[in-house]
């Protein structure tokens, strides 16, 4: 199976040559023709074409191709462009980030997925949240050794309704960090949408079943808390909403359309939800015990969110709200970097 593997880029310097040098020491399935790389440059500031076209390669059965956004900037175009670039001949096409790195057998394992199950559309890797990376594009932390696990209780959960989905093939948050589908079915991000994953994910799951490989993993180091990490969830929620309040949901059966409606409403329902539950237990406590017993669940549930996990759903209601009402005030671009270490 013949994948072309697509990496858009803008000012990725600081982890461009480790995301090539990852590839390079990547498991690659068997093709009668080399396989393809595109790195897309979407007009950075900071050299990293350079830097991209710089790095040692050494590989004779994947072709490394370095080239320009020339579509509308934001990464929408850039993987038009890219998968303009691929042309024919590609039977899967991978979407990847520059700053995540692949397990060694990740890519076989996406392909041999699609092999194994012709109906798939598309597919996703399993992420593996991490403190740090090394810089020579290995799976090792940068001290050396095996990268110190990062994920938190909110990536654990999600991680585990992921793997739930995937089983009936109806993943709807996939990862667009180690992204792939079939290059037959003509997929492309609509301009001017962040979520550009989902949005290939609706129209993939109008061709067949999308699904997790649990094998094929990638690491991404998890953002340190604070401003940075704050403005990141920000970002990604708003990303959502984009696409659920913009995107259409393509075919399906009666699960697939109550699937659609749960993710299109509940999420940003999620902050008065909380506050009604809350009002809601503290009023049947006065119904059954008086204002005693609701005023000692009132102060309960208080002591509760004074707790770290309180503390962050908190945190992520509020961070639901604000990017609810930014979104709704004016949609943002699909221009987005992240500082990089």
């Amino acid at each position: 199976m013949r994948l072309g593997v697509l990496v858009p880029c803008r000012d990725e310097s600081a982890v461009i040559a480790r995301k090539l040098a990852n590839l390079a020491l990547a498991g690659w399935p068997a093709a009668a023709e080399p396989h393809v790389v595109v790195v897309i440059d979407d007009g950075s500031s900071d050299g990293t074409a350079d830097r991209a076209r710089a790095a040692e390669w050494g590989r004779t059965d994947v072709e490394l191709r370095v080239v320009a956004n020339r579509r509308a900037a934001g990464k929408a175009g850039a993987i038009a462009q890219g998968l303009e670039e691929l042309g024919d001949g590609v039977e899967l096409v991978v979407l990847t980030d520059a700053d995540v790195i692949a397990r060694p057998d990740a890519l076989l394992e996406l392909a041999g997925a699609f092999e194994r199950e012709p109906a798939l559309a598309m597919a996703c890797g399993a992420q593996e949240f991490v403190r740090d990376l090394a810089d020579d594009g290995s799976c090792a932390a940068a001290a050396g050794g095996e990268p110190v696990p990062a994920a938190g209780l909110y990536d654990r959960l999600t991680a585990r309704v992921r793997a739930l989905e995937s089983r009936s093939g109806r993943l709807f948050s996939v990862h667009g960090q180690l992204l792939a589908w079939r290059a037959s079915l003509g997929l492309a991000p609509p301009p001017g949408i962040a979520a550009d994953d989902l949005a290939l994910m609706l129209q993939a799951r109008a061709k067949g079943p999308v699904r997790l490989v649990p094998g094929a993993r990638f690491l991404e180091r998890k953002t340190p808390p604070g401003a940075e990490r704050e403005a990141q969830a920000l970002r990604r929620a708003r990303a959502y909403f984009q696409v659920v309040w913009n995107e259409r949901f393509r075919g399906g059966g009666a699960l697939d359309r109550l699937q659609w409606l749960f993710y299109r409403r509940i999420p940003g329902l999620a902050p008065w939800l909380g506050a009604a539950g809350l009002a809601a237990l503290v009023f049947l406590g006065w119904a059954a015990g008086g204002w005693r017993l609701a005023v000692a669940i009132g102060m309960l549930s208080g002591m509760a969110f004074l707790t770290p996990v309180g503390r962050r759903l908190i945190r992520l209601l509020e961070v639901i709200a604000r990017a609810r009402r930014d979104e709704g005030r004016e949609p943002m671009n699909d221009r987005w970097e992240m500082k990089r270490t």
